[in-house]
């Protein structure tokens, strides 16, 4: 039974610990040699760190409540990267279809770097007006000229549409309706993962983390979710960690890292799949 108290945080730590030193170490047993690998072990990558955050808060909790907010927020964050990497894995037996969807992930942070270029303004307060937009044009050509890819024409500020940066030809990637004109929010990965014959067991992955993301976006309907006794939101926590199991070796297997790297993976898998089932009975 899941308590959320201290005996189940050493246990959270411990397989946090264990899955954190099984994506260092695959990610040490390999040279990546593919665009696709190399997305796969940046996700594991990032998914390491927020663990590792996770770790040192849970030093402290639940001694100090309050952390319950920051380890929702971490694990949110690897889920993310795991939602992320599980999608990516539906187009891994075609390069071209792959490397199309990293585009499309790419547009998102074009736009934020446009917007941070175009507000050029509030970093040079008091300047003179023409020196600024000197600076924000100097800095969006920049911008324009290292992604031409994703512009509609040389020359153009004008970014090409999720359809436009895809090739009709692998619409069969797709297994959600209309899913090669969606950008690339995190519902629509989850359509995609809920539709793909390979991923859809693993499709609760996004309800785990709109849960956990309720922690990070407030509104009035849900200002209760912080005060929810320990233990709800520690079964969140566990069910969070057997997903990033689950997918990081998933991945794993894609990159061909060895058994041995990933036995200790698994055997912490059964015990937590153990642990949630009996939660659930």
């Amino acid at each position: 039974m899941i308590r959320g108290d201290k005996k189940d945080s050493d246990i959270l730590r411990r397989y946090c610990l264990t899955l954190s030193e099984t994506i260092d170490a695959a990610g040490q047993s390999i040279i990546p040699a593919s665009q696709i690998q190399r997305t796969y072990l940046d996700l594991m990558r990032r998914i390491r760190c927020s663990l590792l955050g996770i770790v040192i808060h849970l030093d402290h909790w639940p001694e100090v409540v309050e952390l319950k907010l920051p380890v929702s927020l971490a694990f949110r964050t690897a889920l993310t990267d795991a939602l992320t990497g599980l999608y990516l894995a539906t187009f891994d037996t075609n390069a071209e279809a792959f490397q199309h969807e990293l585009m499309v992930l790419d547009l998102e942070y074009f736009k934020y770097v446009k917007t941070v270029f175009e507000n050029t303004a509030l970093e040079m307060p008091g300047a003179d007006a023409a020196d600024i937009a000197q600076e924000e044009q100097i800095r969006l050509a920049r911008l324009y000229s290292q992604a031409p890819h994703l512009l509609r024409a040389a020359g153009s500020a004008q970014l090409k549409s999720p359809e436009m940066l895809r090739d009709a030809q692998n619409q069969a990637f797709f297994h959600a309706q209309g899913g090669h004109t969606r950008p690339l929010s995190e519902k629509d990965m989850f359509n995609q993962i809920k539709a793909h014959p390979e991923t859809k067991h693993l499709a609760r992955i996004y309800i785990v983390q709109r849960h956990l993301s309720q922690q990070h976006h407030y509104a009035a309907a849900n200002r209760d979710f912080i005060q929810r006794p320990q233990e709800v939101d520690c079964a969140y926590w566990f069910e969070a960690l057997a997903y990033l199991n689950e997918v990081s070796g998933m991945l794993m297997g894609l990159l061909g890292i060895s058994q041995i790297i990933r036995q200790k993976l698994g055997e912490s898998q059964v015990f937590l799949l153990n642990l949630l089932a009996d939660r659930a009975e």
